[in-house]
């Protein structure tokens, strides 16, 4: 197996062509964090509260080193990769053939001679973790083999997400796609999220997870360019609301933003609107748009996933 790294400049690195090697990638379930109070003479305890908390992702690996200077060489850059204070996007990527074990060079190989290294890996871009590192141990050294555990806690949001948003071209050769999305094979003009003139239309959430424009480091916009007085958009699905109690013209942009930012042309309108949460539920949500009949509105969004 290996992994990529994507820092926050863009660049990628991978774990293999460094020369190391991922054994798994284990993906704890997201943490449940509750708020709860005793009640003396009731059994039991009150809830008050449950959100998301954290996720914990451990990352097994191992190396061969060709000695034991080479050990040490190895390990120090190990750490070196794994010491950044910033976040950053791990991806996952899994042999092409069918093996679940990996075997080293033989004497007098270098790295890459071995047909049984994994070189045919296909990286998962379409789903991608924001994490921090949190723990690593000390590398176990068996002669000149590596091993270490390096364990990460999702970052902000305990969620996977798409690697590309909704305005991105939604093909496989896009590079930022992949099976287990939730992406439907629909007819294009069906599955769109830009609109022009429609006052009820679907939009789909390919994600598990509801879209809110309250949710700080969610990636959400909506914006919508045209005359309007009074304009609404109203999710039927899940009964949310938003509206704007003033007018634009033919060419103002208005825009609903995470987290809770609702602007027109760049300026705040937050106290002109109703104040309220729009939120997308995962699967088809039928839009309703009123105050307004010469408009193109878009919903850029990426898709997260639990």
């Amino acid at each position: 197996m290996d992994t990529i790294i994507e820092y926050n400049t863009g660049a990628t690195l991978s774990l293999v062509k460094e020369g190391y090697i991922t054994q798994d990638l284990l993906i704890r379930p997201i943490e449940h964090k509750s708020s709860s109070v005793n009640v003396d003479g009731r059994p039991g305890v009150v809830r008050e509260s449950i959100d998301y908390g954290a996720r914990v992702i451990i990352l097994p690996i191992v190396f061969i080193a060709k000695d034991q200077l080479d050990f040490v060489l190895r390990r120090d850059k190990l750490f070196s990769i794994f010491s950044d204070l910033e976040p950053f996007y791990i991806y996952e990527g899994r042999p092409t053939y069918k093996t679940s074990t990996y075997e080293f060079e033989l004497p007098g190989q270098t790295w890459g001679e071995n047909s049984q290294l994994p070189n045919n890996i296909e990286i998962l871009k379409g789903k991608r973790y924001k994490v921090i590192r949190t723990n690593m141990n000390e590398v176990e050294q068996d002669g000149l083999l590596g091993k270490v555990d390096v364990e990460f806690e999702t970052y902000q949001l305990p969620f996977a997400e798409s690697a590309g948003t909704t305005l991105d071209a939604r093909t496989f050769d896009r590079d930022v796609w992949q099976t287990g999305q939730g992406l439907i094979a629909v007819d294009p003009t069906t599955l769109k999220y830009v609109f022009q003139n429609e006052t009820s239309f679907k939009v789909y959430n390919a994600g598990d997870v509801p879209l809110k424009t309250n949710l700080r480091d969610m990636c959400l916009e909506i914006e919508f360019r045209g005359a309007s007085t009074n304009l609404s958009i109203r999710n039927v699905t899940n009964g949310t609301h938003w509206q704007y109690n003033g007018s634009g013209g033919t060419n103002d942009v208005i825009k609903l933003e995470t987290p809770t930012r609702f602007t027109k042309n760049g300026n705040s309108i937050f106290k002109d609107t109703n104040r309220k949460t729009f939120v997308l539920s995962p699967g088809w949500n039928t839009i309703q748009i009123s105050g307004a009949s010469q408009f193109l509105i878009s919903f850029k969004f990426k898709f997260y996933y639990k």
